[in-house]
């Protein structure tokens, strides 16, 4: 009988360090958009709508790293080990696997990655001074890391590369690959690898997929450049409209600026939500229907600035 041992990352520390600096960045956000509303002519505007421009670059890469976090898992089978981290996979054939050592059994330290965060140490270091024996050509290691905190690390060698993670249980792990090995291997995996520029690719290849991201792009950057031209010639813009028609209470022209910058936020979230579920076949319909809400609301918003520039 095949037997399989499966081994999570720690994940409650990042898995809070990441949600407490989303509901941060996405609090700070939110305000910053509600005081630029109410702010006047200036560069007052621009310092309240920071935090928001802020929160759009940094929270979708808390999400995606509490999202990795959450589904990491380190499976070993008397065929292979299997890695995952997010959209990153490794499956490795027991048959390249060379040893598998606690870090603690290194001469020297490995260096870092260069990201590094709570609940998140990826990356690929090449060492210069291998801490292994080195290959027929004197090439340096490479070490990919897939862990979670930077100590206490499991080393899986290879041919190709070293690969650090970071198993909640570590004694355990080794015991469970020294139970593989000696069952031995009978079918072994066949090598894998997934990376997030995989999906990606398969994105831009499916043209439905690639036509709906693209005009949702150029209508964010049309909305854009269009409130951008029309700011300096205006010195007002009207808020809203009351029921009967008539224009609502007059705002600095410069708040017009608030409707990209919503827009964006938006769109990116349908963009990232899509590529979700656009990884399984069986789900790809709702990616193609968020990437058409991510149409859908660049022309709307395009529509009110021509109403609101109408008057």
């Amino acid at each position: 009988m095949d037997e399989a041992f499966e081994f999570r990352p720690e994940q409650a520390w990042g898995l809070a360090v990441n949600g407490v600096f989303i509901l941060l960045l996405a609090g700070a956000g939110g305000l910053g958009v509600w005081q630029a509303a109410n702010a006047g002519v200036g560069p007052v505007f621009l310092i309240y709508l920071a935090p928001m421009i802020l929160a759009l670059i940094i929270v979708p890469l808390l999400l995606y790293g509490a999202y990795a976090l959450l589904t990491a898992s380190y499976k070993l089978e008397r065929d292979g080990i299997r890695l995952h981290w997010g959209l990153r996979q490794e499956e490795i054939p027991m048959t390249e696997v060379i040893w598998v050592h606690p870090d603690t059994d290194l001469t020297k330290p490995l260096p870092a990655p260069w990201l590094r965060w709570p609940g998140a140490v990826l990356g690929t270091r090449q060492i210069p001074e291998t801490r292994w024996a080195e290959d027929e050509e004197g090439k340096p290691t490479e070490v990919e890391y897939l862990a979670s905190h930077s100590n206490g690390l499991i080393l899986i060698g290879t041919e190709r590369r070293v690969y650090a993670i970071s198993p909640a249980r570590p004694e355990d792990f080794l015991i469970a690959f020294q139970r593989c090995t000696e069952l031995g291997s009978l079918t072994p995996l066949a090598p894998r690898s997934a990376h997030a520029t995989l999906l990606l690719n398969r994105v831009w290849s499916a043209r439905p997929a690639r036509w709906l991201v693209l005009t949702s792009t150029l209508l964010s950057v049309a909305l854009l450049a269009w409130v951008s031209a029309a700011i300096p010639s205006r010195d007002s813009i009207p808020l809203g409209f009351y029921p009967d028609g008539r224009p609502g209470d007059p705002a600095p022209a410069v708040r017009l600026l608030l409707l990209p910058v919503v827009n964006a936020f938006f769109v990116v979230g349908d963009l990232l939500a899509g590529l979700f579920f656009f990884r399984r076949p069986n789900n790809q319909h709702l990616a193609y229907l968020l990437w058409g809400g991510g149409i859908l609301t660049p022309v709307l918003f395009l529509i009110a600035v021509f109403f609101i520039l109408r008057v």
